[in-house]
């Protein structure tokens, strides 16, 4: 059983997340680069665990897709709100509003879920609470990820056709009235978005950009 990743001092997590917006992207966000930005802490690397839990960086130390969108200050809250549904999947199998749970629900589940010890146990609690109070969630479907996310970040889709009452009663005919609906996902990168645009435009309207 793995245990869940935590931060040792769980409130430094606040301060990582915001440096990861003010500074440059690095090629490696390793011990190095943390003492370089003020985390010289021997606790400090453990919140290293946790970036690499909720997919911030990779196996080696590299930021992902993730890390780069959630510099887009006007998105990153459900940046990080989708990154961490996706990172605690398994407890939101179970909570579908964790980051509403009570601390005693959640240290029954991470007990459960966990070999740790009860300090472990706290720290784990503290450290998912704290990523929770910098995310947003609303943007979210209920099942733990961007609204239609696919992969790619984007997804496309119809709801059912809705057959309305005719309009004029001396007709047999009924009107058809289709939804066509876009999800797009919080971390979708803008060139993405305006692709996607770009596309409706041209196949609805006929119109291309100029």
């Amino acid at each position: 059983m793995a245990d869940f990743p935590y931060a040792a001092v769980p409130n430094k997590l606040s301060k990582l997340l915001k440096k990861i917006q003010k500074v440059g992207m690095p090629t490696k966000a390793d011990t190095s680069w943390l003492k370089t930005h003020g985390f010289r802490s021997s606790n400090d690397p453990s919140a290293l665990r946790v970036l690499e839990f909720i997919g911030f960086i990779d196996s080696t130390k590299q930021p992902t897709d993730k890390w780069k969108n959630y510099r887009h200050k006007a998105k990153s809250n459900s940046v990080l709100g989708a990154a961490i549904k996706q990172g605690y999947s398994v407890l939101y199998e179970d909570f579908p509003d964790a980051h509403q749970s009570s601390d005693d629900d959640l240290k029954d589940f991470f007990r459960v879920h966990s070999t740790a010890g009860e300090q472990a146990i706290s720290r784990t609690v503290k450290t998912f609470q704290t990523l929770c109070s910098m995310a947003d969630f609303t943007a979210l479907s209920a099942n733990g990820a961007g609204i239609g996310d696919s992969g790619n970040g984007i997804s496309s889709g119809a709801v059912a056709p809705l057959v309305t009452q005719p309009q004029n009663v001396e007709s047999p005919t009924p009107t058809l009235h289709i939804d066509f609906q876009v999800h797009i996902a919080a971390d979708a990168p803008p060139e993405q978005i305006d692709q996607i645009f770009e596309s409706m435009a041209k196949h609805l309207y006929g119109k291309t950009a100029e």
